[in-house]
């Protein structure tokens, strides 16, 4: 039974990476496609790993994988948001479908205070 629960994750990872092709392919700018990369690799990620804890039981490597779990918990959002910024810094531009950019005014505000 544990060997199906674990195909399971395995095919939900699966799917959840091709959706996060998907928005690689559709998705307009890079702002947007980085959003799409981030959500959908770390849900695929932790998929794979639940199904590698299911698989195995209680080991030392579960042990190791709910650690990498954590790691990539606190990691994954920060990542993608310094990827951002930095896309955002060096000028990449964005959609013409985007509406409105509150970075930009956030960035004068800052820049206002420090004169």
């Amino acid at each position: 039974m544990l060997e199906v629960v674990s195909l399971i994750f395995l095919a939900f990872a699966i799917l959840v990476y091709f959706t996060g092709v998907v928005g690689i392919l559709r998705l307009p700018d890079v702002y947007n496609r980085l959003h799409a990369v981030t959500k959908t690799s770390f849900i695929g990620v932790l998929s794979i790993i639940l199904s590698g804890v299911f698989y195995f039981g209680l080991s030392p490597l579960t042990i190791k994988s709910i650690a990498i779990a954590i790691f990539l918990t606190i990691t994954y959002p920060v990542a993608g948001h310094l990827l951002a910024r930095a896309a955002y810094r060096t000028g990449v531009p964005t959609s013409e479908r985007t509406l409105h950019d509150e970075y930009r005014s956030f960035i004068k505000l800052v820049e206002e205070k420090k004169e």
